[in-house]
């Protein structure tokens, strides 16, 4: 019986939406852009430096973008620092505590918020598109992102069951009941640390002196 065997078609990593995400470093293109490479991606959008802007009228236009997205963050970390600083008349320092920003005092926070408000300023070749829309507006890729292939996970067998700890014995001890505590006392009287309280012969032989 002659069998057909077909070649295992890669899994591709996709958005939510189903969209394929492109690799980085992959070469994109655009009939009004020109070609670009994908350098980074964030969620369903990724960041492309375009290499050659296809007219001087593309490259003014990216221009003006990367500057309007550099006003704006500025624009908005500035109004988080003042949050923070509790510049805000209606909310800030000195209202009372169930009007005030939460955001007060919060550097860490505000420093967080800050970092991603810049990672979204453009560079003047740069442009930033979102994946589901790319196929819409004339995008295409060379290459996208494939999942990794999912390994079985072997279970470990259980471990020996290992013998219980046995209690140290208490034979011959001031612990040992069967033993009399006056005994102990006379033999380490006599014998110092010398004598031996598990031998045998110094068990039952010995009687209370008269």
């Amino acid at each position: 019986m002659t069998t057909l065997s077909l070649p295992t078609l890669p899994s591709f990593a996709t958005t939510p939406k189903g969209s394929k995400i492109p690799a980085r470093e992959s070469i994109a293109w655009n009939p009004a852009v020109g070609f670009g490479v994908v350098v980074t991606r964030s969620g369903s959008r990724v960041r492309i430096a375009v290499d050659a802007p296809a007219n001087l009228e593309v490259t003014a236009r990216l221009e003006r973008i990367s500057e309007a997205s550099l006003n704006a963050a500025c624009i908005e970390i500035a109004g988080l620092e003042a949050r923070r600083d509790g510049l805000c008349p209606e909310t800030g320092l000195g209202v009372a505590d169930r009007h005030q920003d939460p955001f007060i005092g919060a550097t860490a926070l505000v420093k967080q918020l800050s970092a991603s408000v810049e990672a979204r300023i453009r560079e003047p070749n740069e442009i930033i598109i979102n994946i589901d829309d790319a196929e819409r507006f004339g995008w295409e890729f060379d290459e996208y992102a494939v999942q990794p292939v999912l390994k079985k996970v072997l279970k470990e067998k259980a471990p020996k069951a290992r013998p219980p700890k046995q209690e140290p014995s208490n034979v011959g001890t001031l612990e040992d009941s069967s033993r009399p505590d006056w005994l102990v006392a006379e033999m380490n009287e006599c014998y110092g640390n010398h004598w031996q309280p598990n031998s045998e012969a110094s068990t039952s032989s010995e009687e209370p002196r008269a």
